[in-house]
């Protein structure tokens, strides 16, 4: 039994949850609402803006039709809208949702200074709910002009990458490693020089050496190849030389010869002068 109106008991809230709804739940409300910059901060404004706005100058078919100015779903805008008003129940701020076409709690935007229950058309007394969508809004504006800068900036350095040359490409290239040395890539670029400088120093030097070697044994081979010629006479010299000699010794003796010619030819001569003088 107990539990048969356990069941009745939950069905009957459940009716009259979805009753408390679709009561509070006004499709006349959408026409009426309306984006704005900020509400009323007080009674006075708040007056003066509900007998503008004329909500109970309209036809509607809810249970009443109110001057509201509350935050809307996503905490970021506020809006004005003649509803229903509701009493919001808990520290938190009222709202009105486009979609249900009503005011209701705003359970992600907590109020501190908010009383536990208040009707929703008393919302001026609450600012800080209002506060909360300046800050969103600051937030989302300083988002928005972050993220224009950074696309214009890509945007600027696709065109000056598109639009400079080479030659200006290069510089600005070698200007910005001018800009970005600092004394240790000061060190480090003179230690690479001096590193360079030394090797092509020792390779210098090596090649040097290997050219004054190659040059001391060439000209030490060229003197070694006269020495060994003025010590050894060729054959055809040698040959030559004693044939020299052969004909020396020949022309002595036919001039040994030819002089006794004479000779013989001198004293027969004396004889036969001697000869005539004497007869």
């Amino acid at each position: 039994m107990e539990l048969y109106r356990l069941v009745f008991d939950c069905l009957t809230l459940i009716s009259f949850s979805k009753v408390f709804v679709n009561a509070t739940k006004c499709d006349e409300s959408a026409a009426t609402a309306k984006i704005v910059k900020s509400c009323p901060q007080n009674h006075k404004e708040w007056s003066k803006a509900a007998a503008r706005k004329g909500c109970e100058k309209m036809a509607h078919s809810c249970l009443s039709f109110e001057y509201h100015c509350v935050i809307n779903a996503w905490g970021n805008e506020t809006i004005e809208v003649c509803a229903p008003k509701l009493q919001i129940v808990g520290n938190n701020c009222a709202e009105y949702s486009q979609g249900g076409k009503r005011i209701q709690r705003n359970g992600n935007v907590p109020c501190k200074n908010c009383s536990s229950h208040y009707f929703s058309n008393e919302s001026f007394k609450y600012q800080e709910c209002y506060e909360h969508v300046k800050n969103a809004k600051t937030s989302r504006t300083t988002q928005l002009t972050t993220e224009s800068i950074s696309v214009e900036s890509t945007e600027e350095k696709v065109y000056q990458s598109t639009s400079v040359t080479p030659m200006e490409n290069s510089a600005r290239l070698v200007q910005n490693i001018d800009n970005q040395t600092s004394p240790s890539h000061i060190i480090i670029i003179s230690v690479c020089v001096v590193v360079s400088l030394a090797g092509i120093i020792i390779v210098f030097t090596a090649r040097q050496q290997s050219w004054a070697n190659k040059i001391c044994s060439h000209f030490k081979r060229i003197v070694l190849q006269s020495e060994g010629s003025k010590m050894t006479t060729p054959e055809p010299a040698i040959r030559n030389v004693e044939e020299g000699l052969e004909v020396q010794n020949r022309l002595l003796e036919k001039e040994t010869q030819i002089q006794d010619v004479f000779y013989k030819l001198n004293k027969s001569s004396d004889n036969a002068n001697s000869n005539a003088v004497s007869s």
